[in-house]
């Protein structure tokens, strides 16, 4: 008796591939022939997923006996079917001979597995198993099931097979060349890739292992074992981010070993990497479970305490890392190590937010300064002193970027003669158009780039200005002296008469002589034979020099000889005070006497009312410059100051005194002022 194969898979496979998933257009319509066409189909499948993915384990045997049972069952009964309707027919034969052809082929596939692979010979049965099912199932089986369908209806047998192969033309053939494109696409590529899943899969595996190393090498310490930096980096931060329901601090610890190189050097890194490991279980021995230990390279660690009530709480840690540090540490051949650290601390939270790495390099800039006091110490970060500092960074870059932005301007102040009113010129004055606080004043951003590369750049800023102007003007035809303020940074940079000499060649001729560079006494003072030097050069160029400030330095006979600037500026707070304050007035009589007896030019500062303007003409000064006069002013309103300025009445008719007359005027002015000084009862 016949049993009907199995049709389901010879293994239970976590993965299959239906290289041929049956279709309706592979039915012929019978039932019987359908279903055992569909149990070869089946079988094939069940190979192709062997092939692709367990072809180490296999049994052709197996599959083969599967086969084997399936074409006896399927070839009696089929054949029963056929002889029935074409028991005279030359197809029958045909069909017999076909089938036996199948046996062959199967038999030797059997026999091939001797000599040659499991993976070999499984492959040329699925190729030979689909090109069965494409050339005999869909093609021969179909045609003769559709010449049985025919006779069933009554049609004879040669009418039968007509109907049968034009039915064949159509939709069938173009099928089986779908099948067979199919394979040749398919069976050949895709089934070897497959077959290497298994290979694949264990290169995945391997490669997660890997990936799971190198992550943890990522965030650990390979040393140590601690976390590294960036592990210890997302801990604080985490912390940082559940800090805001805790009123408790976070203590940063940043220790280093001192002296650690030379254990290197001396010992080599083995032995150094030991120290580093003992020195790393030591401190993990003092922390509690919840702190952090982190190594970031080196000698250097960093150690987080967390949840205390405030820095002394902290202090029994620190003294227990420095007395772990100070340990003996035991060598080979019984030889040891003395070492001491030195740590730098930092608390969170903070005024402000702030990150980890700023926290890090917080204690790190503490350590600095641990160091600086002679190691194995410890040193708390000065916060106050760190915002000064980050302040004062801040403004130089504000300032830096409003000089890119081209934020600042010149005001100009007038200088004139108080009897003539005639205007003797201009000095430039730097602001700062800031664009949210304002009009600035020099004053108030000035003294942020002392000492710093920015005076350098503001100043030579101010002077390419100016020169600019003066330009203009000349172009106008109507040119005025501008003074310049040079720091003493500025004049003695280095190469800053070459500059100056570049600078004045790339301009109109003449311009030089409508140039006057002002220095502060204090800062000719500094240096005052390269000062010298400078302005001899300077003056060769066309330029002219005056002192500013005079008066606020040593103001000594020796250095004015020795400067050959041309005018002398009377510092302004003499001037304001000399009407009440008779030692300003002796200065300030002084400075006239220093001045006429070098043949300086003078110009008196801080002018504020027009009793000011009467005192120094009295005094025989007369060139002059304050608000009583003008005030400093954008150079778009000097054109319309000059055309009204007018000398008042009581500078211009005031009489000139003779040398006899100024002594009694000097003498009488100074005991004026002296009572006026003193403090009333």
């Amino acid at each position: 008796m016949l049993t009907e194969p199995a049709s389901q898979s010879l293994y239970p496979l976590k993965n299959s591939i239906d290289i041929f998933p049956w279709d309706d257009n592979f039915e012929t319509g019978l039932i019987q022939i359908d279903d055992q066409h569909r149990v070869l189909v089946s079988l094939l499948n069940t190979l192709a997923s062997h092939v692709a993915f367990r072809s180490e384990i296999i049994s052709l045997e197996k599959v083969f006996d599967a086969l084997t049972d399936y074409t006896i069952y399927h070839f009696k009964s089929e054949e029963a079917i056929w002889a029935k309707f074409f028991a005279e027919d030359h197809s029958m034969a045909e069909h017999l001979a076909v089938h036996e052809h199948f046996i062959q082929t199967l038999t030797a596939l059997k026999e091939a597995r001797k000599n040659a692979s499991s993976d070999q010979v499984a492959h040329d049965a699925l190729e030979f198993l689909t090109r069965w099912l494409a050339s005999h199932i869909l093609e021969k089986d179909r045609c003769m099931a559709y010449t049985v369908l025919a006779m069933q209806e009554g049609f004879a047998l040669e009418e039968a097979q007509a109907q049968a192969h034009r039915q064949m033309k159509g939709v069938t053939r173009t099928l089986i060349d779908i099948i067979l494109s199919l394979y040749s696409a398919l069976s050949s590529n895709t089934l070897n890739l497959m077959r290497k899943l298994d290979e694949h899969q264990k290169m995945e595996e391997a490669y997660r292992e890997q990936r799971r190393r190198m992550e943890h090498l990522a965030r650990f310490d390979a040393l140590t074992g601690l976390p590294n930096r960036v592990l210890l980096t997302e801990k604080v931060q985490e912390i940082i981010n559940l800090s805001e329901c805790s009123r408790n601090f976070l203590a940063i610890i940043y220790l280093d070993l001192d002296g650690f190189k030379v254990i290197n050097d001396t010992y080599g890194h083995e032995v150094g990497d030991r120290v580093l490991i003992i020195m790393a279980e030591r401190i993990q021995r003092i922390v509690r479970g919840q702190d952090i230990v982190s190594r970031l390279g080196g000698d250097e660690f960093i150690v987080v305490i967390r949840d205390i009530p405030d820095f002394d709480t902290c202090i029994p840690w620190l003294a227990s890392f420095l007395t772990a540090a100070g340990e003996v540490i035991p060598l080979d051949k019984g030889r040891t190590l003395t070492l001491s650290a030195s740590l730098g601390v930092t608390l969170y939270p903070q005024n402000e937010e702030i990150t980890p790495d700023q926290l890090f390099r917080q204690a790190d800039q503490a350590l600095y300064q641990a160091k600086q006091a002679g190691k194995n110490c410890y040193h708390v970060f000065d916060m106050v002193h760190d915002h000064e500092v980050r302040d004062h960074l801040e403004n130089l870059e504000h300032i830096r970027l409003g000089l890119e932005r081209r934020e600042f301007v010149l005001y100009y102040q007038p200088k004139v003669n108080l009897r003539t009113g005639a205007i003797l010129g201009f000095e430039a004055l730097i602001r700062w158009q800031h664009p949210h606080r304002g009009l600035l004043l020099p004053a108030q951003f000035l003294p942020m780039v002392e000492n710093h590369p920015l005076a350098l750049s503001l100043g030579n800023w101010v002077l390419d200005t100016a020169l600019n102007q003066i330009e203009d003007w000349m172009t106008q035809g109507s040119p005025f002296i501008v003074s310049v303020n040079v720091c003493g940074q500025q004049l003695q940079a280095r190469g800053f008469t070459q500059q100056l000499r570049d600078t004045l060649a790339r301009r109109q001729k003449g311009v030089a002589r409508y140039l006057e560079l002002e220095v502060l006494e204090t800062s000719a003072l500094e240096d005052i034979s390269l000062v010298s030097k400078v302005i001899h050069d300077c003056i060769s160029l066309g330029v002219q020099f005056s002192i500013d400030d005079f008066g606020t330095g040593y103001s000594s006979l020796s250095y004015l000889k020795r400067l050959p600037v041309h005018t002398l500026k009377i510092d302004q707070s003499f001037v304001r005070g000399m009407l009440e304050d008779p030692e300003d007035l002796a200065i300030l009589v002084g400075v006239l006497g220093l001045a006429e007896a070098f043949q300086r030019k003078v110009i008196a500062e801080g002018v504020e009312t027009l009793a000011h303007g009467e005192m120094l003409l009295d005094l025989g000064c007369e060139g002059a410059q304050g608000y009583a006069i003008a005030r400093p002013m954008p150079v778009d309103k000097i054109v319309h100051w000059a055309a009204s300025w007018q000398v008042p009445l009581s500078w211009r008719f005031r009489p000139v005194l003779s040398k006899d007359d100024l002594s009694s005027f000097i003498r009488c002015a100074s005991q004026q002022a002296t009572k006026e000084a003193k403090p009333k009862r």
